[in-house]
């Protein structure tokens, strides 16, 4: 007698056979040479894209320097343009005093050497010792008076006596910390002569100590 399982046995072993012929063709078409390769043609064009700046993908970091040059760029004209105005001397925003020696013109033997010491003040008032060197006996010369912007470029200044009696001085600024005598006591100097701007504010106290009103009309004011 014979079994009833075995036809179902005969009907499965074709199906089976069938299952693993699909299987193993799967895995031979995945497993074919050159199927993880990349393409020889996009290897060369990526290359290519690379070499010539022209990457489809650019890191963040490419972007942002190429803003940032541009940046760079439009900062150097601004950045000039600061260093310029930095280099020029800027009307007084503080009190300051500049020291200096005026020889004698050669040739005139009648003259003494002076020391000037000369503090400007940002109201517009000026005070200035004068101390003569080589006479002791002496007394140094104390003088007073506004000062007033006459041009620019470089910023120049004219110093007039209290009461607008007449010009003492007519200077320039070097820079900040330097100014250049163009006249003194309507005297042009042969040769140049500057003061230069001491670390201490001398007031000049052998002056009275009310100070002068340089914004008055009639008297020399700061620009």
């Amino acid at each position: 007698m014979s079994s009833p399982l075995r036809p179902r046995t005969v009907y499965l072993k074709p199906l089976g056979a069938m299952l693993l012929a699909v299987g193993l063709a799967g895995c031979a078409q995945q497993s074919r040479p050159g199927y993880y390769d990349v393409p020889r043609e996009s290897t060369l064009s990526d290359a290519q894209n690379q070499a010539q700046g022209r990457s489809g993908a650019r890191a963040p970091s490419q972007i942002q320097l190429g803003f940032g040059r541009q940046e760079a760029q439009q900062a150097q004209p601004e950045a000039a343009q600061e260093r310029a105005a930095a280099a020029k001397a800027r009307p007084l925003t503080e009190a300051k005093t500049f020291l200096g020696t005026v020889p004698c013109p050669p040739g005139n033997t009648g003259c003494t050497a002076a020391r000037i010491t000369l503090t400007l003040a940002p109201g517009g008032e000026w005070r200035a010792r004068t101390t003569l060197l080589g006479t002791p006996e002496q007394k140094p010369m104390a003088q007073q008076g506004c000062w007033d912007v006459t041009g620019t470029d470089p910023l120049r200044i004219v110093l007039m006596l209290k009461n607008n009696q007449a010009g003492k001085a007519s200077l320039s600024f070097v820079n900040d910390n330097v100014l250049r005598i163009l006249t003194l006591d309507d005297v042009q100097p042969l040769v140049e002569h500057r003061l230069t701007r001491q670390p201490d504010i001398d007031g000049i106290a052998e002056l009275p100590g009310e100070p002068l009103n340089c914004s008055l009309p009639g008297a020399a004011q700061p620009s």
